[in-house]
């Protein structure tokens, strides 16, 4: 025993121990910078055993990548893999910052449905902090390479992986312990260190007590079997239960066949938030919001989660709210819906901006009541002027989606809207991307105002979801004060009046049958859209009420909270309830 403690101490493994302890210090260092970069914003406050937890977690990830020091002969084989680990790393901060969740097995089984959105990624790079990543590995190269010649030690390998399952085991018994005491109930505690059963997805931020017991480079590990559950169709067990079935009494009760009354035009708008709907940024659709026939909403709360525009346009048109994991329009598209437009007496259009790959838009158009889909131009100039053709052939029900406005917002440059030129590059290409897509707008708008043919449409009109972060809506804020003290009374000095505090989107519903341009100012939730336009269109008795209210009801109880809706939801989607 002495003499094999000798043996792992010697000239050549003394320096394998080194270039060790500072790769697992390098990786350790990097896991905790990750968590600060990406989960900042949450604001977790965890106990001092969810601490202790993260911190064993983290370690032993660091000590299992680390091992294989003792592996390879040629210890510059580590500089890859550290380059490897740094990618997985900014990768992952740029799409939390984007989708705010960590790359999943979705992301990867959605990379070949968004031809055209590789681009939009360039918006999130901050070359100060991601570029910290690499700087670091840099750093180690430097100095392990004071010990280049080293040999190979299996027993030493084994003893480390050891060290770090025992690790994860500890991180693992704190996690369950903490989540007994604040849940007061049972969780299953593994004897595989990397898996719990009936575990939560690690990489979700609405799970952040998992996020923050956990590292991000377990992830692959997670990735993995999902993926492989995700590409053989194998789905989670969730039946729906007899107290589902009793909401749904309330919920999904009255007529089959309903036929709407009066045309209807959906149009979606690409990343619409509701501070930009100004008078200055978009005159167009600001004006039809004064419109006597119009009812505006300005604080409606995103309700996305995995495939953000898709997940936007169902919720508009089925009032449904999206699966907990992964994508409805890639695992369910031939589900049956109760989808508004299926209600149409006639043919009913979707207008797109992109091809019909992206979204699976070519199984989800006909899901939701489309016969034809029609795909156009991503200038939205000319897309809603094929709308206005559309309309001018006497097609009654259209569904039109705009795409310009998404990140990393070209579409500026057809803007004539003049702004400072000291403002920061996204708000000022996101400003006048709204602008140019305003333009396209004003077809439609002047059309309700001038054609009485038009004026007989119920014409809804919103965002499918938010699109900034965090720290740009605070750049932005920070700009619009700073501008307020300096420049009151310029030409500008409506800027100041921007406050891009939040993730609300607007709602604007034309129709004949509302008067007196009413106003909500309230919060409210996508799950409310498709309620409020439901009865406008002759729809109030379909059996299909949806989880949320009718805005413009005078009397308003909803009939399930968010948090209820969400998970019921799932199950109606996963056990395609509409079918039967």
């Amino acid at each position: 025993m002495r003499e094999n403690f000798k043996q792992w101490l010697s000239v050549g493994n003394r320096a394998n121990w080194v270039v060790f302890a500072l790769f697992t210090l390098l990786i350790f260092v990097q896991t905790l910078l990750f968590d600060h970069f990406a989960f900042r914003e949450l604001e977790l406050q965890p106990s001092v055993q969810n601490i202790f937890a993260m911190l064993f977690a983290k370690l032993a990830a660091s000590m299992l990548f680390s091992s294989v020091v003792f592996l390879l002969r040629d210890k510059r084989w580590l500089i890859a893999l550290s380059l490897v680990i740094d990618t997985w790393f900014v990768a992952n901060l740029i799409y939390m910052r984007n989708n705010h969740i960590l790359l999943d097995a979705e992301a990867f089984n959605m990379s070949g449905n968004l031809h055209g959105y590789f681009w939009s990624v360039l918006i999130y790079i901050e070359w100060g902090i991601d570029l910290l990543f690499y700087g670091l590995t840099a750093l180690f190269s430097c100095i392990y390479f004071v010990t280049i010649r080293s040999q190979r030690s299996w027993r030493i390998w084994l003893l480390i992986i050891a060290a770090a399952i025992g690790l994860r085991l500890g991180a693992e018994g704190l996690y369950v312990n903490e989540k007994k005491k604040t849940t007061n109930t049972e969780t299953q505690y593994d004897a595989i260190p990397f898996i719990r059963e009936h575990r939560e997805p690690v990489y979700g931020t609405h799970f952040p007590t998992t996020v923050a017991n956990t590292s991000v480079l377990y992830s692959p590990i997670y990735i993995t079997s999902d993926y492989y559950l995700m590409i053989n169709e194998i789905q989670p067990d969730r039946p729906l239960t007899p107290q589902d079935y009793a909401v749904m009494a309330h919920l999904d009760n009255g007529k089959d066949s309903v036929c709407l009354d009066g045309p209807l035009i959906i149009v979606l708008l690409e990343s619409l938030e509701n501070w930009v709907l100004t008078p200055q940024i978009m005159p167009n659709l600001w004006r039809l919001t004064n419109n006597d026939h119009t009812f505006y909403a300005n604080r409606i709360h995103t309700q996305i989660v995995g495939a953000p525009s898709a997940d936007g346009q169902m919720i508009v048109n089925t009032g449904l709210l999206p699966i907990n994991a992964g994508a409805t329009c890639l695992h369910y598209s031939h589900n049956t819906f109760p989808a508004i437009m299926t209600l149409a007496p006639d043919s009913a259009i979707c207008l797109l901006p992109h091809d019909t790959c992206v979204w699976n838009q070519t199984e989800m158009s006909p899901a939701f009541g489309y016969d034809s889909t029609i795909c156009y131009c991503d200038i939205d100039t000319i897309l809603f002027q094929k709308l206005d053709s559309l309309v001018d052939g006497g097609y009654r029900y259209i569904q039109c989606i705009t795409q310009s406005t998404h990140a990393p917002f070209v579409n500026e440059k057809y803007s004539h809207l003049e702004l400072p030129k000291s403002m920061p590059w996204v708000m000022y290409n996101f400003i006048r991307g709204f602008n140019a897509l305003d333009d396209g707008l004003g077809y439609l708008v002047r059309k309700i105002e001038t054609d009485p043919n038009m004026q007989n449409y119920t014409i809804v009109i919103t965002g499918d979801h938010r699109i900034l972060h965090h720290e740009k809506r605070q750049q932005m804020q920070r700009y619009a004060q700073r501008w307020e003290k300096k420049h009151a009374g310029s030409r500008w000095e409506w800027i100041s009046s921007l406050t891009p505090e939040d993730d609300c989107l607007p709602l604007i519903i034309y129709s004949p049958r509302i008067s007196g341009n009413p106003r909500y100012t309230k919060d409210a939730y996508q799950m409310d859209i498709y309620p409020t336009y439901r009865a406008l269109v002759g729809a109030k008795d379909y059996r299909w009420h949806g989880f949320g209210v009718n805005l413009m009801d005078s009397i308003q109880k909803r009939p399930i909270l968010e948090d209820e809706a969400f998970p019921l939801s799932d199950r109606l989607i996963r056990n395609n309830y509409f079918s039967k």
